[in-house]
């Protein structure tokens, strides 16, 4: 955690307003959220990735609390609270510091454990066509301030769910390769089939619940009781389809070549990046060798679709099938923002997360997506001199002992003007810091030197 000087401060503060002021010509609305919160309300969002780097503890008045970690759930909260989430589009946006536990093992382990994040959240709002205006206005936010084109790390969560589900693997098993997304898209395929044959996934095959007779009386004894309850409407799937799907909730038992087969075209897919045009092509032949439908793609092109549509040129677009940036709770769209197409440090990201209002306490999936960026890492950026407005000052000096009352007054005079003034007979300071230096007599004469060293 660091402390910042005056320029720091400044070019913070400058920069951070040009970007408010670019997203509010889209309709955000500025909001401000405490610095604590109740733990559960990040645990519900994110579960495990982000317990163990919260800096949590119990309050005198016996709640578990937390210093933020990050923006969203607390925006949702607020949009709950307020009645605003499912009544209205939502439009928010927020800037202010954020803390996360960090060491060197963590991805973003370079960061400081206190960060500013400025972004924004939109509620309300369905894809693709939300997607393309959140995408858009993180690029609008950076130009404001100069910093060269970037690239739109551009994945999908939702297509990668459907194309899992063709392999009919246990949910748990499907998370397992989700979860592990960064390391297949890194080559490590060997060490997630290891960590796979560990957990089970690629051992014998365990015998389906669905054909064990006590434990199918079980599930079909449950299923009456509460198509019962529903009136018999179980949607559009069959009994046999309902009594599945319960077992494979219920079972950690999987085809091992179902899985194989799901982790090779993982492994595959998520080898491929580049423009739209090129990852789409390759991704849809890729699907169709492997006996899945290709259809699910579309997810992703009309996203590409809705960004290039609001401005984006598709040439900063880069498809990354292997970007699964918090699979825990996002159901479509993910992005990071990167300054060049191969690097591997973000300025910030987003995505879609539908599922969020709901388990954040709303009776409801209401669609939502939002994007931050890491801001101290996007001021890093700026070209130099940009929103570098060091405060300067006029330096009134007495221009004798006798002289300090007169120099006083004019110093006062000065403020009142508007115009920043420091009364000092001997500091230095430098000459950056100083706009002009009045010297004072004891008759309240003054004579205007130039700052020079600040005498």
């Amino acid at each position: 955690m660091n402390d910042a000087n005056a320029a720091q401060i400044a070019r913070v503060r400058v920069a951070a307003e040009r970007v408010v002021q670019t997203l509010s010509l889209r309709g955000y609305s500025q909001i401000e959220t405490p610095l604590l919160e109740e733990t559960e309300l990040f645990l519900r969002k994110s579960g495990g990735e982000l317990s163990s780097r919260l800096y949590d503890f119990e309050e005198p008045g016996g709640f578990r609390t937390s210093l933020r970690p990050e923006f969203t759930s607390p925006v949702i909260r607020y949009a709950i609270e307020n009645g605003e989430a499912g009544s209205r589009v939502c439009r928010y946006q927020y800037f202010g510091p954020v803390f996360r536990y960090a060491t060197p093992e963590h991805l973003d382990g370079a960061k400081t454990r206190q960060f500013n994040q400025l972004g924004a959240e939109l509620i309300g709002s369905p894809a693709p066509r939300a997607d393309g205006e959140v995408i858009a206005m993180t690029v609008e936010g950076l130009a404001a301030l100069d910093v060269p084109p970037v690239t739109i790390a551009l994945g999908h969560v939702g297509m990668l769910r459907q194309l899992l589900r063709k392999f009919q693997l246990s949910d748990r098993a499907s998370e397992f390769l989700l979860s592990n997304a960064v390391l297949i898209a890194g080559g490590r395929v060997n060490d997630v089939r290891e960590s796979a044959a560990r957990l089970g996934f690629l051992g014998v095959e365990k015998k389906s619940v669905a054909d064990a007779p006590g434990r199918r009386e079980q599930i079909e004894a449950v299923l009456d009781r509460s198509l019962g309850q529903l009136g018999a409407n179980a949607g559009s799937r069959t009994r046999e389809e309902v009594i599945a799907r319960l077992a494979r909730k219920q079972t950690y038992a999987d085809d091992p070549e179902r899985f194989e087969s799901a982790l090779s075209m993982f492994g595959e897919l998520m080898s491929i990046s580049g423009s739209p045009a090129s990852a789409l092509a390759e991704g849809r032949k890729l699907a169709t060798g492997s006996g899945l439908d290709e259809k699910c793609f579309m997810l992703l092109e009309r996203v590409v679709a809705a960004a290039t549509d609001q401005g984006v040129p598709e040439s900063k677009i880069n498809i990354r099938y292997g970007l699964a940036r918090g699979v825990a709770y996002y159901t479509g769209m993910v992005f990071d923002i990167l300054r060049q197409p191969d690097a591997t440090d973000s300025m910030g990201g987003g995505g879609r997360y539908d599922g969020l209002t709901r388990a954040l306490g709303l009776k409801a999936d209401i669609p939502a997506l939002g994007f931050a960026y890491t801001f101290d890492t996007v001021v890093d950026a700026m070209p130099t001199g940009k929103a570098d407005n060091i405060a300067t000052y006029v330096l009134v000096r007495p221009a004798d002992e006798d002289a300090w009352q007169a120099a006083a007054k004019a110093a006062v005079e000065l403020r009142k003007e508007g115009r920043a003034a420091i009364l000092d007979s001997e500091t230095d300071y430098p000459a950056a810091e100083i706009s002009e230096v009045i010297t004072v007599d004891a008759a309240g004469h003054r004579t205007a030197g130039s700052p020079g060293a600040g005498k």
